[in-house]
């Protein structure tokens, strides 16, 4: 059995190796109150990076700690007195993107994006698709092609950023790339079905206009379904541009908020009797029911 080592947070940081690059902060809070009722089911895996150790599986649970030390200090105080459990390996940059990757894979908690970067990193690291297939329990065509994901997104890094809650600034024209990961993704699958012939010129056109037209990650991801609709828009850049002035003027604003798990899957069944994404079919449900309610108001 593994030894566990008690570790100030303070001295805990997310590895250089730890393949997340995206942290879902409403995980994040129900995986805080998870921990706060039922304590740390799971020691982080760390190793020594200077004078730190570096989260190498763990990340969500190091953000969900971080949270209950700030928003609960007497529960985080009762569960960590003397530091985090953590397991301390001594693992190379290889070793430890790999049990990084097959950790969270195993959880199946990452984009594609994620996926497609980590494999790169191992093959900048010397390994070739079936060792990463075999040690990763990864199939080959998978492989394949979230790397030919993450490649095409990475031509398009200079017009994105993170994600931020909110249209982008109007000083700055860098798109989400969360959003445009679904938008490329749309393009992967219309070039697999024979439809677009040139991907790499349909995604940087793409994530010129969605620049231009300064989509949030929400108006991307209608942006996504809309071209999974009409597939024929990637070979008409005037009628995608009307498009994308069409979903930007619906002035869409995002915000994080708790929904029961009932809602948001009676949400998902209505979206998909409707044949619209989630997000417009909630606007859709909320402007119905404000509706009714400002009619019941006036009727007073």
């Amino acid at each position: 059995m593994e030894q566990v080592t008690l570790i100030p947070l303070d001295k805990l940081t997310p590895s250089s190796a730890n393949v997340r690059m995206h942290v879902d902060q409403l995980r994040v809070r129900d995986l805080a109150e998870n921990i706060s009722v039922n304590g740390l089911l799971h020691p982080l895996v760390v190793r020594p990076e200077g004078e730190v150790y570096g989260i190498v599986c763990g990340r969500m649970r190091f953000e969900a700690i971080k949270l209950l030390r700030e928003e609960k200090p007497d529960v985080f105080a009762k569960l960590f007195p003397s530091g985090v459990p953590c397991f301390v390996k001594e693992l190379s940059d290889r070793e430890a993107v790999e049990l990084s990757l097959s950790e969270n894979l195993r959880q199946n908690s990452l984009t594609p994006e994620e996926v497609g970067r980590a494999v790169a990193r191992l093959y900048e690291q010397g390994l070739e698709e079936e060792d990463i297939r075999r040690r990763v329990q990864l199939p080959l065509e998978d492989i394949k092609r979230f790397v030919r994901l993450y490649a095409r997104l990475r031509e398009i890094a200079p017009l994105t950023a993170e994600s931020r809650p909110g249209r982008p600034s109007p000083r700055k024209r860098r798109v989400s790339r969360t959003g445009m990961e679904k938008v490329v993704r749309v393009v992967e699958n219309l070039e697999r079905q024979g439809l677009v012939e040139k991907p790499e010129e349909v995604a940087r056109k793409l994530a010129e206009i969605a620049s231009e037209k300064k989509l949030s990650t929400s108006e991307l991801e209608i942006l996504a379904h809309k071209l999974r609709e009409r597939p024929e828009l990637v070979k008409k850049p005037e009628e995608l541009s009307k498009l994308a002035d069409e979903i930007a003027g619906r002035e869409m604003v995002e915000r994080i908020v708790l929904l029961k798990k009932k809602v948001i899957d009676e949400v998902n069944d209505y979206a998909k009797f409707r044949g619209i994404t989630f997000n417009e079919a909630i606007n859709e449900l909320l402007e119905s029911a404000l509706s009714r309610t400002r009619e019941q108001f006036s009727g007073r």
